[in-house]
C-alpha cells in the first residue's frame, strides 16, 4: 500500500512524528511519501511565511498566549480558509492524487488534518484521510473535523478533549506514541551516558532544551552565575548565531563549579537525555514525552498555549515542575535537586503513573489495518 504522510514544517513536533511513522510503514514494505503540506499543495512561500510567524510568536510567549487561544476558537476561520483553498488549489490536488495514487492520507498537523479532508470530500476522491494528535494531552478545536476517518490520539486525556471538542467517538482511536528512532534505546544507564558523552559521572547534570527551532531563554543558565555547588549544564537544540554568542559570554562568566558544554543540535538524542538528573526547556512535545520515556522529570521554563495542557499532566503525575516564566523557582528547584538527590528518586517512582506506550511500529500498524478496513467497507475506488 502507499502512504501520503503530510506535516507542516513549522517546528520539529509535527515533523519527528510524521517521519518516525513513515519510517515504520516502509519497513513493514509499504510506500510512503513524506512531505510539507505547503510543498504537497504548491504554496510553498505561503509556507515559509507560516513558518516565520510561528518562530516570532515562540520569541513572544505572551503574545503567542493569546493569539493561539483566539486563533484556535475561532473554528470559523479554517472553514472559510478551507472554502478558498477548494477553489483554488482542487487541480493541484487532483493531480497529486492521481501522481502518488495513496491509499490513505496521514496528517500531523491540524491544517491538513481539515483543509485535505474537506478537498477530499468536494474532488469525490474515496481516500481515508487520519491525523495524529500531536498535542497529545488535548487537541485543538481546529483540528476537530466532521470528514476524518481517524484521529488518533496517544493519551486518555486527548481522547477525552477531543470528545468535548466535538469529534465524532467512532472517529478516535488510542494509539501509541511514535518515539522517534534516537529515543527507543531506554536500557542505557546515567553513568554510562556520560561516559559516553565525556561527562563528569559523579556532578549533577542538568539539560537545557532551546527545541529545533533553536528559540529559548538564557535566564536560566545566567542564574547559575550565583550556584555554590556543582553542577554540569548541556544545553541542546538548535541555537542561532545570536543566541550561541550570548550562550559564550554567560559561561565565560560562570564560576568554576558550574560546567557547560553547548552541544547543539544533536543525533544522539538519548544519550544526552540518559545522562541528565533534569531536563529543562520549554514543554515541547517530543521532549517532554522522550523525558518521560527515560524516567527523567522535565522543569517547564516557558509554555505556549498549545501545551498547557503537558504542563498540567506533568505536576498532576509528579514527574516535574511547572515554573513556567518564574527564573527564581526555577533555581530553586535545580538547587534542591542537586543538594537532595533523594528528592529525585521518590519522583522517579511517579514515572509508574504515566499510562502511555512508545511505539511508531505500533501506530504504523494501526494505519495499516484502518486502511485495509476502510476499504472493505468503502470499496477504495479513487
Amino acid at each position: 500500500m502507499t502512504f501520503l504522510c503530510v506535516y507542516v514544517d513549522g517546528g520539529k513536533g509535527h515533523y519527528v512524528p510524521a517521519k518516525a511513522v513513515a519510517e515504520q510503514l516502509e519497513a513493514k514494505g509499504h510506500k510512503t511519501i513524506l512531505v510539507d503540506f505547503f510543498a504537497l499543495l504548491d504554496m510553498k512561500g505561503i509556507g515559509r511565511i507560516n513558518k516565520h510567524v510561528w518562530k516570532k510568536l515562540l520569541e513572544h510567549p505572551d503574545f503567542e498566549n493569546r493569539f493561539s487561544k483566539n486563533n484556535d476558537q475561532n473554528t470559523n476561520e479554517i472553514k472559510s480558509v478551507s472554502k478558498i483553498l477548494c477553489k483554488l488549489k482542487m487541480r493541484r490536488f487532483k493531480n497529486v492524487m492521481a501522481q502518488y495514487q495513496p491509499d490513505m492520507i496521514f496528517t500531523t498537523h491540524p491544517y491538513p488534518d481539515y483543509f485535505l479532508s474537506d478537498m477530499m470530500r468536494h474532488s469525490g476522491i474515496n481516500v481515508p484521510v487520519t491525523y495524529y494528535a500531536t498535542d497529545v494531552f488535548s487537541v485543538p478545536c481546529s483540528a476537530v473535523c466532521p470528514m476524518l476517518y481517524r484521529m488518533y490520539v496517544a493519551t486518555e486525556e486527548g481522547i477525552e478533549s477531543a470528545r468535548q471538542g466535538g469529534q465524532a467517538a467512532e472517529s478516535l482511536r488510542l494509539c501509541p506514541f511514535p518515539l522517534q528512532s534516537v529515543c527507543r534505546n531506554d536500557k542505557l544507564g546515567k553513568a554510562e551516558a556520560r561516559r559516553k558523552l565525556g561527562l563528569k559521572e559523579d556532578v549533577f547534570t542538568l539539560q537545557i532544551n532551546f527545541g529545533g527551532e533553536g528559540v529559548g531563554t538564557t535566564d536560566l543558565l545566567e542564574g547559575l552565575k550565583s550556584a555554590d555547588y556543582p553542577i554540569q549544564v548541556v544545553i541542546i537544540g538548535g541555537i542561532p548565531g545570536k543566541t550561541m554568542a550570548m550562550l559564550e559570554k554567560i559561561v565565560e562568566e560562570l564560576p568554576p563549579n558550574v560546567s557547560v558544554r553547548i552541544a547543539g543540535f544533536v543525533d544522539n538524542v538519548d544519550e544526552y537525555l540518559a545522562a541528565c538528573d533534569i531536563i529543562a526547556g520549554r514543554s515541547g512535545i517530543n521532549t517532554l514525552v522522550e523525558a518521560f520515556k527515560l524516567r527523567r522529570p522535565f522543569l517547564i521554563t516557558e509554555l505556549v498555549y498549545t501545551v498547557m495542557a503537558s504542563a498540567d499532566y506533568v505536576v498532576k503525575h509528579g514527574v516535574g515542575w511547572n515554573a513556567s516564566r518564574d527564573t527564581a523557582r526555577q533555581l530553586r528547584i535545580i538547587e534542591e535537586s542537586a543538594k537532595s538527590p533523594m528528592s529525585l528518586e521518590a519522583m522517579d517512582r511517579a514515572f509508574n503513573s504515566i499510562n502511555i506506550t512508545y511505539d511508531a511500529a505500533g501506530l504504523a500498524e494501526m494505519l495499516i489495518e484502518d486502511t485495509v478496513a476502510y476499504k472493505e467497507s468503502h470499496g477504495g475506488q479513487q
